[in-house]
């Protein structure tokens, strides 16, 4: 059983080594979780700028909430939806990406949304970035029209989700 206050955890791959980590981002109570969320544009933000996920406990609840997997596959998802249906009608409600963003970048896209979907580690860090491309309406995706600052937003995007 975890006391409150620090738990000793093994590493795999590492010989002899132990991890000293807080019970508290091991396992955020449902406050952090709820305040995570609730902050989840801010903190993905700190996240994508490259904040350390162990430096505070809304930014460990968030980190945790973005590699869950039905984050992973609600985000990627989110991609192929992007990539797929930006030369159809829109929708009276919605706001699409800008198709001349995403047209050049549709390969690199469904690429991104196959990588979230498999079952491997991948860094908080480039899942927030994508999850910004998404949501970000004064991002590249949705303000790019020649799609280049949207392809070195993905391209930061993929090399930050395997480190």
């Amino acid at each position: 059983m975890l006391d409150h206050s620090t738990a000793v955890a093994n590493v795999n791959g590492w010989r002899n080594s132990q991890l000293q980590c807080s019970d508290s981002l091991l396992c955020p109570s449902l406050a952090a979780r709820v305040v995570a969320r609730s902050r989840r544009f801010a903190l993905d933000h700190a996240l994508a700028n490259g904040a350390d996920p162990t430096s505070s406990a809304l930014l460990a609840a968030r980190a945790a909430q973005l590699a869950k997997p039905a984050t992973r596959y609600r985000i990627a998802g989110a991609l192929e939806h992007a990539a797929l249906t930006v030369d159809t009608d829109r929708g009276r409600w919605s706001t699409p990406a800008h198709r001349g963003a995403v047209r050049p970048n549709r390969a690199e896209m469904m690429r991104l949304a196959s990588v979230l979907r498999h079952n491997c580690l991948l860094y908080a860090r480039g899942i927030a970035l994508l999850e910004l491309i998404l949501v970000d309406g004064t991002g590249p995706a949705y303000t790019d029209p020649r799609g280049e600052g949207l392809a070195a937003q993905l391209r930061l995007a993929a090399d930050s989700l395997t480190g």
